[in-house]
């Protein structure tokens, strides 16, 4: 018996389903066994400064759970530059957020994607399991986007933990990484 996509009320649901079933064939690749939540996408949108200039970027933007956030937080979707590397999870982000610019591809080549597209990016939100990546890797992915966000700007990154105090739920951690801006005359360490 053939079966079909699971009909459910809202998007979310079917969404959910989807993410879950990628995460259950590339567990290192699909960074947590369901989106993020809405407390979590707040609270890291509240970590990105939208006052800078420039597009936000979000690495493994999955669902779209953290552009939702973004979104809440004041962010227009056209000012959103998405990346995915599931074709599934794309075509997701396309179908729920016409007006974000989604580049389906691998992270490692961001630099590539965004060469002479964007002059500075206002933040990153990377939900990508980053840890699990060669060093290589990481470079390749967090180096553009730390000389496109340029003194100040945020490279934020959330992370699954695989332990909890609480059972049945894995935490979260945001982790902020940015680059000293130059102080040229001024003794001592910046």
């Amino acid at each position: 018996m053939a079966h079909g996509p699971i009909r459910v009320g809202d998007h979310m649901a079917t969404d959910a389903t989807i993410f879950f079933g990628l995460w259950l064939q590339k567990p290192l690749r699909i960074a947590a066994a369901n989106p993020s939540g809405p407390r979590l996408a707040d609270a890291l949108a509240r970590c990105a400064d939208l006052e800078r200039p420039g597009p936000v970027l979000e690495l493994g933007a999955g669902t779209g759970s953290l552009t939702r956030g973004l979104m809440r937080a004041g962010c227009p979707p056209n000012r959103i530059v998405a990346l995915e590397g599931e074709p599934r999870l794309v075509t997701v982000l396309r179908r729920d957020f016409p007006r974000m610019t989604v580049i389906e591809g691998d992270a490692t080549r961001i630099g590539e994607y965004l060469a002479g597209r964007v002059e500075r990016l206002a933040a990153v939100i990377s939900s990508l399991p980053i840890k699990w990546f060669p060093l290589e890797a990481q470079r390749a992915i967090v180096k553009p986007c730390l000389d496109l966000l340029g003194p100040g700007g945020r490279f934020l990154q959330i992370t699954n933990a695989f332990s909890s105090p609480l059972p049945n739920l894995l935490p979260a951690q945001i982790w902020s990484y940015s680059q000293r801006s130059e102080t040229k005359g001024r003794g001592g360490p910046t």
